[in-house]
């Protein structure tokens, strides 16, 4: 990977971290956040392991149009993970400029017997995937694909997320008070990438 793409790619990666109790608060911050980006015109897909239920009528109804620029994709498992990014990545349609992974940590490993380290590996592989992805979409829309992940506090000290994420790009959850705490780091970042800034 050249050097300008690899220092754009890491600028794009956010991984927000947090305690299993905000999940619920953090979850609606991301639909905002979500909604708002929509505003820029470009998709949103959004990885869930279970569908919001908290949205209300009227919000749907008052944003039917950025609605629609949202995908939402459960998935339960690192499998259906990877798999469903690698069928993004020959996307030629409804290109997102915004991934979302919500609750990265609580997808399941193949077998869940495994050991921690095994566990590691397939989630490093998944973040591994994850990152490609966010260079091929960058790379076929000729502009930045952003990406959002979170998870809890405790899978940081096993996981090697250094490798995918600088470190202005880890932010805590108790630090987001809502989706303008996302945006204002996607936008510095995006002008960083945009002037090659370090």
């Amino acid at each position: 990977m050249d050097l300008p793409m690899e220092h754009a790619l890491r600028r794009s990666m956010l991984l927000i971290r947090g305690q299993p109790d905000k999940a619920d608060h953090l979850q609606d911050i991301l639909f905002d956040t979500a909604i708002k980006y929509t505003h820029t015109g470009y998709r949103v897909l959004f990885f869930t392991r279970k569908p919001l239920e908290r949205v209300a009528a009227s919000i749907r109804e008052q944003f039917s149009d950025l609605f629609k620029m949202i995908t939402f994709i459960y998935v339960q498992t690192i499998d259906a993970t990877m798999k469903r990014l690698l069928d993004l990545q020959r996307w030629t349609n409804c290109i997102p400029g915004l991934i979302i992974v919500e609750s990265f940590d609580l997808l399941v490993t193949p077998n869940p017997n495994d050991g921690r380290s095994r566990q590691d590996f397939q989630r490093s592989l998944v973040l591994s995937l994850l990152a490609d992805t966010v260079r091929t979409i960058s790379v076929k829309q000729k502009g930045t694909c952003n990406c959002i992940v979170t998870l809890n506090y405790g899978s940081l000290e096993t996981l090697p997320v250094e490798l995918f994420y600088r470190e202005h790009n880890v932010l805590d959850v108790n630090h987001v008070h809502g989706s303008s705490d996302i945006l204002s780091v996607m936008m510095e970042n995006e002008h960083s990438i945009a002037n090659n800034l370090l």
